[in-house]
């Protein structure tokens, strides 16, 4: 049985770009079954701008009654569709005429999670292949894992319907909605995978909406919501490191503090750390001691952070505290992270 494919576009003042987005959709060589664009209370004429495309495609128009952000709209747009599949288009970006069959395919090959490849735009010229570092994941080995770590699942996702439903479907997010609801969906069972062509239209402009966002803030609170779940100590463990980067020092505040002891002191001091610099520590039930070192004179000096393990004791992160608090690790030697061919190292660096 053909699976049947909806696409869900969330908008809001989004008249300067919808018609190339709905014209997309209406170029494909293989058709989608349903459409819904939600206005999220535009100040514009989106709504009626996307209605005049109900004639040439399956489309419907609903509006979210009060301005909700992305998550609110995506939400209410997937409610409304009753197809098998919810494949997602932002209201700025576009479909390649072959979009819909490639992932199609792909999800055929491998149902569950499908994301797509990218392509760039400036509005302007022709399409460019999308400079996209974490094009190469996901890694074989565990998927989990590896988002906890960074999103490498590009907004124009398609997923199950049905799954979507079971994990409770988009939430409240002040930006990360879409890697909030991935890891939920990769939790729950979806594997990820990718087509071969790229064919994701993503428009690259300045006032975007995630312009808006301090993505390290943002993510944060994706990650802390994970934690509070989840009962895996490795997955715990993951998101912990994650989240250390984002937020550095920060991630001491109502921990117990505890002494360093002469073994850990070595440790650091092998590690180039001075043990005479230490500033805190702090110890983590999953992480184990968090050790803040300063890196030069006085309270305004550098400053270093790392995680000792246990049993044995060894170092399993270190790296400097760089502007905002982020940790940029130069070590990581975490055996979670390095418990199947998908060494994680890289990512977190």
């Amino acid at each position: 049985m053909t699976v049947r494919v909806g696409v869900v576009i969330a908008a809001m003042n989004s008249v300067e770009f919808l018609d190339q987005a709905l014209g997309s959709l209406a170029t494909q060589t293989v058709p989608v079954d349903e459409i819904v664009v939600v206005d999220d209370c535009s100040d514009d004429d989106t709504a009626a701008h996307a209605r005049r495309w109900t004639s040439v495609l399956p489309l419907r128009v609903i509006g979210t009654g009060r301005r909700t952000g992305i998550w609110g709209g995506r939400r209410a747009g997937i409610a409304e569709l009753t197809t098998d599949l919810v494949m997602q288009l932002d209201a700025d970006d576009m479909f390649a005429p072959h979009h819909v069959e490639v992932m199609r395919e792909a999800y055929t090959r491998r149902p569950g999670l499908v994301s797509p490849r990218p392509l760039t735009w400036t509005g302007r010229g022709p399409w460019q292949q999308a400079d996209y570092p974490k094009a190469r994941f996901p890694l074989p080995g565990d998927q989990l894992a590896q988002l906890l770590c960074t999103n490498y699942v590009l907004v124009g996702a398609m997923y199950p319907r049905k799954l979507y439903e079971e994990i409770g479907g988009y939430r409240r997010t002040r930006y990360g909605e879409d890697w909030d609801l991935w890891l939920r969906l990769v939790a729950a069972g979806a594997m990820v995978s990718k087509p071969d062509e790229a064919t994701y239209v993503y428009r690259v402009r300045a006032a975007s909406y995630s312009s808006l966002f301090d993505k390290d803030v943002a993510q944060t609170e994706v990650l802390t919501r994970f934690l509070s779940a989840c009962d895996s100590p490795v997955y715990r463990r993951i998101a912990k490191l994650a989240l250390l980067q984002r937020i550095g020092p920060a991630f001491t505040e109502g921990l117990q503090a505890r002494p360093v002891t002469a073994a850990q002191e070595l440790i650091l001091a092998e590690a180039g750390l001075s043990p005479e610099r230490v500033r805190a520590a702090h110890a983590d039930p999953e992480l184990g001691l968090v050790v803040r070192v300063g890196t030069g004179d006085g309270a305004d000096g550098g400053e270093h952070i790392a995680v000792l393990g246990s049993a044995p004791e060894r170092l399993v992160l270190a790296g400097p505290v760089c502007a905002g608090g982020r940790v940029e690790a130069d070590l990581i030697e975490d055996e979670t992270l390095r418990r199947d061919r998908s060494s994680l190292r890289d990512i977190l660096r």
